[in-house]
């Protein structure tokens, strides 16, 4: 992780303060993005000096980017805590699942509190088991209720099934961590697809109605579907009634990026914002905060029925 290339740039990682707005940590991420991506050099350098500790939601994602960009990026000046860290998660190269033995190997982390940096093969029959099986992992690390099981499921479920359907990607990712001085999951879910813009424009549907890429997620988050199926319009991405039960029925919030644009939904704020022309995110990611500790009176039928 020390290598030193003359040739390069080298970009500093900045310690990130954690902050209660979802998603907030891609202030710092696409200042890294830019100039990762508009160095005159290959060779990127990442310096870790300045960090003691990474807060899953910008972890997760920093890791996706360096998976999927054209550039050679070297990680130097790393702690030994976070070197080790780094490995355990599989940071740099992410892990990938494509036979039951791999699942095995993840049975590990039932004792941690995270799973690994997932990618899996989306066109893979094994697919839905592997979901199921890495849901049974997270619920064991945040030994969470049984009124945790169904919301869940239904959000990997949801979420995957989107990226299958619409990303027009090869792989998901998926990477977890239980915040138990929180009470919650930290979750996220990525794809290095075409975005929903990009989604809306190959089906041909609701182009009327679209004039950016911030009026793209809000329809799809309100449940304009790109699916030529019966009834699609009533479950649209599945988005709506996955926010809807996670912010309103579970008091969790709900960060979407995709292209130039992210939505931000929680119980004080519902944002659709536009990104600068020079900020593109490559696919789209999801993050989700779910709380372990859930109202009593929560019921997932109120949303799904």
């Amino acid at each position: 992780m020390n290598t030193h290339i003359l040739d390069c740039t080298t970009i500093y990682i900045p310690q990130i303060v954690e902050d209660e707005r979802i998603g907030s940590v891609f202030n710092e991420l696409f200042k890294l993005i830019d100039a990762t991506e508009s160095a005159s050099t290959e060779h990127i350098e990442w310096d870790f000096r300045q960090v003691s500790f990474l807060h899953p939601f910008f972890i997760a994602p920093l890791a996706i980017f360096k998976h999927a960009s054209s550039r050679i990026i070297i990680i130097t000046n790393v702690t030994s805590t976070l070197k080790s860290y780094f490995e355990t998660i599989h940071f740099e190269d992410c892990y990938h699942i494509d036979r039951d033995s791999c699942i095995d190997e993840l049975r590990k982390y039932e004792s941690r509190t995270y799973i690994p940096i997932c990618s899996f093969d989306v066109s893979n029959n094994a697919f839905d088991k592997w979901q199921s099986v890495i849901q049974n992992i997270i619920q064991k690390q945040s030994k969470c209720v049984k009124s945790l099981t169904n919301p869940l499921s239904y959000y990997l479920s949801e979420l995957f099934c989107n990226i299958s359907q619409h990303s027009k990607s090869q792989y998901a990712f998926i990477y977890s961590q239980y915040l138990e001085r929180n009470h919650c999951l930290e979750l996220c879910i990525a794809d290095t697809g075409i975005g929903v813009y990009s989604s809306y424009v190959l089906s041909e549907k609701y182009l009327d109605l679209i004039r950016s890429e911030a009026e793209a997620l809000k329809l799809a988050n309100e449940g304009y579907s790109t699916k030529n199926l019966p009834n699609a319009e009533n479950r649209g991405y599945g988005l709506s009634t996955t926010k809807r039960m996670l912010v309103e029925g579970m008091g969790g919030s709900f960060f979407m990026l995709s292209g130039g644009a992210f939505h931000r939904h929680n119980q004080k704020q519902n944002d659709y914002i536009n990104l600068p022309p020079e900020i593109n995110w490559k696919g789209t990611i999801i993050l989700l905060r779910i709380p372990t500790i859930i109202d009593k009176n929560f019921d997932i039928y109120q949303y799904i029925s």
